[in-house]
């Protein structure tokens, strides 16, 4: 538990006081100029109200963060996406501090930014990389939205298929790493979205895998009638086995492209609304119990802010991206359904290789001078369909994970706002 408000002694230098059970906000107006926040926040930046209220929110900006993140955290906001990500602030005084943020545009105009003390194993990695561009920045004189790009593509590195994975990755991985700070027991929801998450990663890699399966299984036909052109005359059949298998691949290199490949492909769609569900859920929680948190704060608020109106503002943003967050698990379901029908469909065309193989077993008996060439291929066959079939195992096991998963975060509902002993709890 922090300090009473008043009580807390700031260091002449190093980090500004804040502590895991804190959580601070702040809204400013379309431009970015604050209007209101809470006592928290006006106590880490140790600007007096007068000089905040009005101020660009830049006002606390640290020059050790890459002009590029907050191109990318402002074209988001101008687009009315919600944003996150650690930032690095500067206190009147001097002092820095690290925050998790959460961003996320008002329904009547302007911003709303929520902030968490981080701790969490990706808060390390980042700051490396912000460390790394903003050396580029200032050596190759590259633009914030060039400088945006590279921090993406450094996150890539890391793991992470784009920005918006990484938001729903570390927002879980801080609120897990503050329950373990504050002794709290595991969030329910959270575990379980992770479970789900975990599953869409393991579905991720075998999905890559059938791809590179699929990928060798194309030179196939083409070796078949190479093998039909040297028969001549005899190797009619062959050539007969290989126009069909080519159709056969054509039919599966549809059913990739259509539901594994691309960012409208139905894997695609399952696995963003796997991560947009898991982040929205979060940040309603974050935002929920800023507003417990507000509702208990003592420090001085400036004039003509009105504390229930910011209180409920948090509210109506929490529920909001509740409900937002339940429709995408009504998406993953949806989905989780469509792409499990899929893979069924496709286990079956694959199972038809089996008449393929057969056939050029029949043939390789008939042709005992070619039966070595016609017999690699064969073994090639085998060992393409048993890939092919194990990986679609699983995939569709996992699928059936994720659908089960995702049921249930939808009968769960929602969970209590976590605070510190003694304070006021109410439902998230």
């Amino acid at each position: 538990m922090s300090e009473p408000e008043g009580q807390r002694q700031r260091p002449s230098k190093g980090e500004a006081p804040f502590e895991f059970d804190e959580i601070f906000f702040s809204r400013t107006d379309d431009r970015g100029v604050i209007q209101s926040g809470n006592s928290i926040f006006q106590r880490v930046s140790e600007y007096p109200w007068e000089k905040l209220i009005g101020a660009p929110h830049k006002v606390i900006r640290h020059a050790d963060m890459p002009k590029g993140f907050f191109h990318l955290f402002w074209e988001r906001l101008k687009a009315e996406r919600m944003v996150s990500g650690y930032v690095k602030n500067r206190s009147a005084d001097g002092l820095h501090y690290w925050v998790y943020a959460l961003a996320s545009p008002l329904p009547g105009g302007g911003f709303l930014s929520v902030r968490i003390k981080p701790s969490g194993e990706t808060f390390d990695l980042v700051a490396k990389v912000y460390a790394e561009v903003l050396k580029l920045e200032a050596e190759q004189q590259i633009t914030p939205a060039e400088s945006a790009e590279l921090i993406v593509a450094r996150l890539k590195t890391l793991g992470y298929a784009d920005y918006e994975h990484f938001m729903a990755s570390s927002l879980a991985e801080e609120l897990a790493a503050r329950d373990i700070k504050l002794g709290r027991k595991a969030s329910e929801r959270g575990l379980r979205f992770s479970q789900v998450a975990k599953s869409v990663n393991e579905a991720i890699a075998h999905t890559n895998a059938l791809c590179e399966t699929f990928n060798a299984i194309e030179a196939v036909p083409h070796n078949m009638r190479i093998l039909a052109s040297r028969l001549e005359a005899s190797g009619g059949p062959i050539a007969a086995i290989s126009s069909n298998y080519g159709s056969m691949s054509k039919e599966i290199s549809d059913w990739v492209d259509k539901f594994i490949l691309g960012e409208e492909s139905a894997f695609a769609t399952l696995r963003d609304a796997v991560s947009r569900s898991r982040m929205l859920s979060a940040t309603a929680r974050v935002m929920e119990e800023a507003r417990v948190q507000f509702d208990g704060e003592t420090g001085e608020m400036p004039d003509g802010i009105d504390r229930s109106a910011e209180k409920a503002l948090l509210h109506e943003i929490s529920q909001i991206y509740r409900k937002l967050a339940d429709d995408y698990l009504h998406t993953v379901e949806r989905e989780a359904i469509v792409f499990g029908r899929a893979v069924g469909d496709m286990k079956r065309l694959i199972a038809g290789l089996s008449t393929t193989r057969m056939m050029c077993k029949i043939e390789s008996a008939r042709l005992p001078d070619h039966n070595e060439s016609l017999l690699a291929i064969i073994d090639q066959l085998d060992k393409f369909q048993s890939e092919l079939e194990e990986r679609l195992d699983k995939i569709g096991s996992i699928t059936s994970t994720v659908l089960t998963a995702a049921r249930s975060l939808e009968i769960g509902g929602t969970e209590a706002v976590q605070l510190p002993s003694g304070a006021k709890t109410e439902a998230a």
